[in-house]
């Protein structure tokens, strides 16, 4: 219940002061009986951070494959492995419908803490209030953009000045471990378009990940020992880069123009 009546502020708040949708989704509840709503997998060449894409009607190309059974997600990405490419896949707690439908909260990210729920809301009615056919990067940074403002003016109405804080430390700590994934990826294209032989490349490339873990792991020596598990027990590919740049790499973009907009979303 304290839950739901969460939801039902953030929907009021997103309506009345980001000029979002609100009151279009959110206004049911579902479970699903499932740990996720659905699986993603990215891929990505064994030397090339291009992602690889797929057609959907209605949405265009996108960067990754989105299944609701997770085997149909493994069976892809045995596939895709077989054929030579670095692989990566996830659950997703949520995703937007884009207006065909009135999105439901689900049982995958009702137990989530308010401030996470908020800046869930806030980034998938951002996908329903503009959507661009075929623009993957795009998309999600617009929608990481506004969330990340909308839960820092959330907070802000609400009085939280702790938690507001707190939550831009949260973005500060995302920051550098953008910062560390953009090294890693300029170190990449380097090594992909120097022209060495392939097997100079697969022994440059697993250096280069080592290294990016061990930055992963002098940050989590700074925040305090923790955070980042999943980057730091997993071998790394390009996937998994193509993942993150998906999401992350246009947000300061986004940001600069909100600037330029006098913060008017």
């Amino acid at each position: 219940r304290k839950q739901l009546a969460a939801v039902e502020e953030i929907r009021a708040f997103a309506t009345n002061h980001l000029s979002l949708p609100g009151n279009e989704s959110y206004g049911r509840y579902a479970d699903l009986g499932r740990e996720h709503v659905t699986w993603v997998l990215y891929a990505a060449p064994e030397f090339s951070l291009e992602p690889k894409t797929w057609w959907y009607p209605t949405l265009g190309k996108l960067d990754y494959r989105g299944y609701f059974r997770e085997k149909d997600t493994e069976k892809l990405a045995t596939k895709l492995k077989n054929e030579g490419y670095d692989v990566y896949t996830g659950g997703v707690d949520a995703y937007s419908t884009l207006g065909w439908l009135h999105d439901p909260v689900l049982n995958t990210f009702v137990d989530s803490a308010d401030v996470d729920l908020a800046e869930l809301i806030f980034h998938e009615l951002t996908h329903r209030k503009y959507f661009r056919n075929g623009a993957t990067a795009f998309n999600e940074a617009l929608a990481n953009a506004v969330a990340e403002e909308g839960v820092q003016r959330w907070l802000a109405f609400h009085g939280r000045k702790a938690d507001l804080e707190k939550f831009r430390g949260r973005l500060v700590r995302r920051g550098q471990f953008y910062d560390q994934i953009d090294a890693s990826r300029d170190q990449l294209k380097a090594l992909y378009a120097s022209g060495e032989s392939e097997e100079v490349m697969r022994a440059k490339k697993k250096a280069i990940f080592a290294s990016l873990q061990n930055s992963f792991r002098e940050l989590r020596r700074r925040w305090g020992g923790r955070g980042l598990e999943g980057w730091l027990t997993t071998d790394l590919t390009n996937a998994h880069l193509v993942s993150v740049a998906t999401y992350h790499h246009h947000v300061p973009v986004f940001q600069k123009l909100l600037a330029d907009c006098g913060g008017d979303l």
